[in-house]
């Protein structure tokens, strides 16, 4: 792996310059030692002074680059000039690094620390992994085999968090690890999205039972421990706060890389925990894995929705036709917990209610049943939801069957349209994060 660190010949930097000699060493690639002459505020000096600086700055670059040959490492040195964090990008992209290592930032580290200034700005736009070294001692000695490098990973099913548990095997290869992915979205939120606001407990055990399955088929030989968190609050804080208690020697998340006014309403985990976490910090950027998932598609659950109507009848034959063998297909139905028959609605108070409900519901499980009597190799079950909020069930449903694909169908309504009479079609789109396959009618 080709690494990229940055120094300002401060002593920080200098631990950072001789973690990436050892990160390079250990994966078979070469250091890239970079200083950046920041010279925006003598340009109008005279060009003596201009040249002394350099003249200094190349000389301790080359004494740092020196003094880390001698361990064996391959080192090369660059001396741009310009705003710090652009040349430290460009140089990244141009040695086709695979990793930034940069001296740690942030309001707790005070006004000292000059080169970690630009990590914030470095973040913005890089395509590298970036490394910002806090603590030193622990990674250097997991580094030379001295001890278990224990590595808090924030997952949240993004394909930012999928980039930064990969990147997380990758230094399992390099030495033990132990590995802890963490949960760290609100509770309620999540339990509330799964149907279980009631039973919160039940909603983080489901959360911690799919996320366990999804990194065990996407990497079945890395030990992976997986905490959903229980507590509220920020979620860099929450994860800084988890790292420390679970004495991490590193922090590692995704970043999405917005821009100001997106986190002016969504902030930014990376960012805040840059300037914030006592801990190391290694972001691994959108910019470079817009294309990573961590699991390949494979389809073991469909959830196929009907109302009963030919639209929605048709999304359930797509389940049908498209799920492999093996496959399970679950065909939800929401009927109103009010319905009686011939379309009325009535309380239990009333003295037929019972009766016809329980009649309307029968009749709707034996016209299910007869939609999916010949399955095929394909495991069918049908899932009859009572609810007055069918958009709001449907999506609870499928949140908790942890759908692989959604089968729904949709009759088009747009505009005006959806806006007045809803869309049970851009619910789904708005409310999950699962691939959904919409059947539109066929005279469209």
């Amino acid at each position: 792996m080709q690494v990229l660190c940055g120094t300002d010949f401060s002593d920080r930097a200098d631990e950072a310059a001789a973690l990436a000699a050892l990160l390079a060493q250990r994966t078979g690639g070469e250091l890239t030692l970079v200083h950046v002459l920041d010279t925006r505020s003598v340009l109008l000096g005279p060009a003596p002074a201009l040249d002394a600086i350099e003249e200094n700055a190349r000389e301790r670059l080359q004494a740092t680059a020196d003094a880390l040959r001698r361990t064996g490492v391959t080192v090369n040195t660059e001396l741009p000039a310009g705003w710090p964090d652009e040349a430290i990008v460009a140089e990244a992209k141009k040695r086709g690094a695979g990793l930034l290592v940069l001296p740690a930032i942030g309001r707790r580290d005070g006004v000292a620390v000059r080169l970690g200034k630009t990590c914030e700005r470095v973040l913005r736009t890089t395509e590298t992994p970036m490394l910002v070294l806090r603590d030193a001692p622990p990674l250097l000695s997991w580094l030379r085999n001295e001890r278990t490098l224990r590595v808090l990973v924030a997952y949240d099913f993004t394909p930012q968090a999928d980039a930064a548990l990969l990147f997380a095997a990758r230094l399992a290869e390099l030495g033990s690890c132990k590995l802890l992915a963490a949960y760290v979205d609100d509770p309620r939120r999540e339990a509330t999205r799964l149907g279980l606001l009631d039973d919160p407990a039940l909603a983080r055990q489901h959360l911690r039972d799919e996320i366990v399955a999804r990194i065990g088929r996407a990497l079945p030989s890395l030990p992976v421990e997986v905490m959903v968190s229980a507590h509220e609050g920020e979620p860099a804080a929450r994860l800084a706060q988890l790292a420390e208690r679970e004495q991490a020697d590193l922090l590692l998340v995704g970043s999405h890389q917005r821009n100001a006014v997106e986190r002016l309403f969504t902030g930014s985990v990376a960012l805040e925990l840059l300037r914030d976490s006592a801990l190391n910090v290694l972001v691994v950027p959108g910019a470079a894995v817009a294309s990573v998932s961590l699991l390949p598609p494979v389809i073991r659950r469909i959830v196929a929705a009907t109302d009963l109507s030919p639209i929605g009848n048709r999304a359930v034959a797509h389940a049908l036709a498209l799920a492999p063998s093996g496959a399970e297909v679950v065909v939800v139905h929401v009927v109103s917990p009010n319905l009686m028959r011939n379309g009325r609605y009535g309380r239990p108070v009333h003295p037929e209610f019972a009766r016809e409900h329980a009649a309307v519901v029968a009749e709707r499980r034996q016209a299910l049943e007869a939609l999916v009597a010949e399955p095929g190799n394909t495991r069918v079950r049908i899932d009859l939801v009572e609810s007055d909020r069918p958009d709001r069930a449907l999506l609870e449903t499928i949140e908790r069957e942890a759908a692989d694909l959604v089968c729904a169908g949709t009759i088009g309504r747009t505009g005006l349209g959806a806006m007045l009479l809803g869309s049970t079609a851009q619910t789904l789109l708005r409310g999950t994060r699962r691939p959904i396959l919409l059947v539109q009618p066929q005279e469209r």
